[in-house]
């Protein structure tokens, strides 16, 4: 089943909205078919190398959540797979582990 032009439209100014801070150069969007045979959407984004690190966390995380609620508000039950294609340079902000603080034994 192809996507409309309104959809693709919608879908592209989406991840414009989210990720061209980050060096965004292209969205290209397909219908397509998951593992199980599931009508899916594949969603390519190709960027440009920026010297500005990018937080995998707060924008790449989000994206999707963001991604489906809008799909979901237009009608299109179809799930939306994301690939990110940053240049090979690109720097990314470093998160630190987080621990659990130990439990004092009895």
């Amino acid at each position: 089943m192809p996507i409309g032009k309104e959809i693709d439209e919608l879908i592209k100014q989406t991840v414009r909205e989210s990720m061209g801070p980050f060096g965004l150069k292209e969205v290209i969007v397909r219908a397509g078919e998951d593992h199980d045979g599931d009508p899916v959407i594949f969603i390519e984004a190709e960027y440009e190398y920026s010297e500005t690190p990018i937080d995998p966390v707060d924008v790449m995380v989000k994206l999707p959540s963001i991604l489906r609620d809008r799909l979901w508000e237009e009608g299109v039950t179809r799930f939306p797979h994301i690939r990110y294609k940053f240049d090979d340079r690109q720097k990314f902000v470093a998160r630190r582990k987080v621990t659990r603080p130990r439990r004092a034994r009895a």
